[in-house]
């Protein structure tokens, strides 16, 4: 009875470290993708749409969620009280990935590569995530010497008739297409 009744305190201890190691790694990740929705919000201040783009001169610029979401409140949180081009900034969760009418900004998550192909031809910045996977849209986040960094692909942009300004394409790692 009394070699069991040892192995408790080491059980627990086994698994409270195990809780502490994962910790960082969550609060990493976390950390990560409150920097990517921040990235985000800011697009909006550095990339013109074409006029069709909006409903109308009130309307939203509008980003969008396609597939798994690893955002949480953080992406509602950086956009609250934002404006891009004297327009608010909104956030909308896609149920079906290629259903990207309306998006201006459509980041696409696990599960999202449909909205890839839905954007195609729209005016609407596609962008992909390292952590996601290998395709890549008009903006590619990596993580680069532990910090978010992005690549840009104006070609991408162009073909939805975007424009993107000198001042996104000096802080990328690297222009495609320019």
């Amino acid at each position: 009875m009394r070699p069991a009744g040892r192995a408790i305190p080491v059980v627990l201890a086994l698994l409270w470290s195990m809780a502490l190691q994962a910790t960082p790694a969550r609060a990493q990740g976390d950390l990560e993708y409150s920097v990517k929705a921040n990235y985000l919000v800011r697009f909006t201040a550095f990339v013109t749409w074409p006029p069709s783009a909006f409903a109308s001169p009130q309307a939203p610029v509008v980003i969008c969620v396609a597939g798994r979401d690893p955002f949480g409140r953080s992406l509602e949180a950086a956009a609250r009280s934002q404006t891009a081009h004297g327009r608010r900034v909104a956030i909308r969760r896609l149920g079906d990935p290629a259903a990207v009418a309306g998006c201006n900004i459509v980041y696409v998550g696990r599960d999202g590569g449909a909205a890839l192909g839905g954007a195609v031809g729209r005016p609407a910045m596609v962008v992909t995530d390292q952590g996601v996977g290998p395709e890549r849209g008009a903006v590619h986040f990596v993580v680069a010497e532990g910090r978010v960094r992005f690549h840009i692909d104006q070609q991408q942009a162009a073909r939805g008739g975007l424009g993107v300004s000198s001042r996104l394409l000096n802080l990328a790692l690297s222009v495609r297409g320019g």
